[in-house]
This record gives C-alpha cells, structure tokens and sequence, in this order.
C-alpha cells in the first residue's frame, strides 16, 4: 500500500498499437515496477456494454518508477523505445511525478450518495445517511459487478422501474449485474425476485448486496440468462412475471426479447435498458415485434430506456 512518504515517477509513452509490447518490455528492463497498456478505445453496444479498439490511433503504454530517472537514464530510455518504434516514430512520451494512490480505496471517492426518482436513494455502504420516512434506501458494494448507479442506463431503469412497480408483483430481472434493481424491487414491494447473469462472480457480489440490504429471503440469484433460468428448482414457468428488468445491450436485447417477452404474464411490463439512443428505434422494433406495446421511453445523455407492456 502506498504511504504520504512515498515517490513515483510515471512514463507515458504513445506509440502504434503495433509496438506496444515492445515498448513495454523496454519500459521494464529500465526498471518500471509496474507497467499497463491501454489501447485506444471507442463506445460501442454491439455486445454487453462492450468497447471496440481503435487500431489507427496511438496506444497508450504507463509505467510507474520508484524513483525520477536521471536526464542520461531518460536521454537513454528515448533513444531506446524509438528504436522498437518499427511501425512509426513515438508520438509522444510524457514523464512526471506522481502522488501515491492507494486504488482499493481512491475508487470510492467518485462514488457518492444518489438520489433516483420520488423515492429510491442508492447509498454506498461506506456512506452514513439519514433516510427520511418515504425514502427506499439501497446499500450497495458493487464490487467488480456493474451497477453503481452511476451509469445513466442503470438510474433509467430505476427511474421506470419506480413508475411502473406495484406491490406484490413476481419481478424477473435479467442481467443483474451488482443486483441494484433486483434489491431496488424487493424494497419497493414485489412479493418475489429472481434474478440471473450470466457471470457468476458478478452473482456472489449481487447476493452479498441482497444480504446487505436485508432482502436475501425475497431475492433469488442464478448465473445464466433468461433462456437458461426456467430449469432452475423453484423456477418461475414462463409467462409469470409481472414486471421483467433488463438492463443489457441493444444487441442482446435483440436476440432475447421473445424470451423476455414470453416470461412476462399478459399485461406484464417490460423494462428495457443498455442500449444508446442512436438503436433505440431497433430495440423497440425488437420489442413490437415480439409482441409488446412500447408505453414510454426514457433519455440521459447518450443512453436509452423504455417501459412496454404485453398485450
């Protein structure tokens, strides 16, 4: 762990994706202790929130030293990454001092208190917090899981989520990441929760929320997807949810909707998130298609959400 007292000296070079490792073993025979590659990367909702590589646009080779180098050990250390350099010249290398950072704890400080709708506050389980009487409260530690609250698509579907959730309903969320809107449902009073992703480390973290919030009784978590769940002991038979969550890409949406749909029971709500406003016209034709009513739809920044029904 780093302390106040420590020194770090960080190398940034850019260079052709091309001669990134090179670059990087160069980076640590001059002694880095630690070095990453970042390639250059666009958004993009062809998979899971997933990112697309950009190949023509410089990468970006870090290392950290425990020490400044010397200006002959920098003179040394350009002349040697230029000469690995085989598919074009450095574009640039940065070096400076950095402070100490401890990276288990510096996470949490951009992760704060967020208050969602008429009711729901997410409430990192670090965070004292005082509830007034109307509030719904979820305690979360998303670990590695996604679903902080953050992500606008995540807040979307909280928001349509408190809109249209009617005590007693059974609620099949899909996707369910750090289990923020399979705990935000139990609270705000669904009589029974089932929830799946397909990672099952993304599952352990999701339960540990449940615990966390009091609701492990009501909520019950399995790895795989909504094609996968109705084998499950106790699982719901298709056509019996009230109100199915899914929070995944425009792509998966595509491919699942009339597995979703036909989870629902007639009448049941679908609400859908994860894609970019740029494919909302494509998950809704998805969500026509399979046979539902699309009711609302839901924008922050560049993402999407929409609230449809089955006839």
């Amino acid at each position: 762990m780093a302390t106040p007292d420590d020194r770090w000296f960080e190398v940034v070079a850019r260079c052709d994706p091309a001669d990134t490792e090179a670059a990087a073993d160069v980076l640590r025979e001059a002694g880095a202790v630690g070095v990453s590659i970042e390639p250059a990367l666009l958004i993009s909702d062809s998979a899971d929130f997933s990112y697309e590589e950009l190949t023509d646009r410089p990468w970006v080779v870090r290392a950290t030293f425990p020490a400044a180098l010397s200006q002959p050990a920098r003179r040394a250390l350009r002349r040697r990454l230029a000469q690995v350099a085989v598919s074009g010249p450095l574009a640039r290398l940065r070096m400076r001092e950095v402070e100490p950072v401890d990276w288990a704890e510096e996470w949490k400080q951009f992760y704060r208190i967020q208050h969602i709708g008429q009711r729901l506050v997410v409430r990192p389980s670090w965070e004292p917090y005082e509830a007034q009487p109307h509030e719904v409260i979820i305690d979360l530690d998303p670990g590695a899981a996604f679903g902080t609250g953050e992500h606008e698509t995540t807040r979307l579907c909280l928001l349509a989520m408190e809109g249209v959730i009617a005590p007693g309903m059974d609620v099949l969320d899909v996707g369910a990441g750090s289990g923020i809107l399979a705990i935000g449902a139990a609270k705000l009073g669904a009589r029974s929760v089932r929830a799946v992703d397909i990672d099952a480390a993304t599952v352990a973290v999701a339960v540990e929320n449940a615990e966390r919030n009091g609701v492990d009784g009501m909520v019950e978590f399995g790895a795989g997807s909504v094609g996968d769940i109705w084998p499950w002991p106790a699982a719901p038979a298709e056509g019996s949810a009230d109100l199915v969550l899914a929070n995944i890409s425009s792509v998966v949406l595509g491919r699942l909707m009339p597995l979703l749909v036909a989870a629902l029971r007639p009448g049941g709500t679908l609400v859908a998130s994860g894609f970019l406003r740029r494919d909302a016209h494509e998950v809704r034709a998805a969500a026509e298609q399979a046979g539902l009513v699309v009711r609302q739809d839901f924008e922050e920044g560049d993402w999407g959400a929409l609230v449809a029904t089955r006839a």
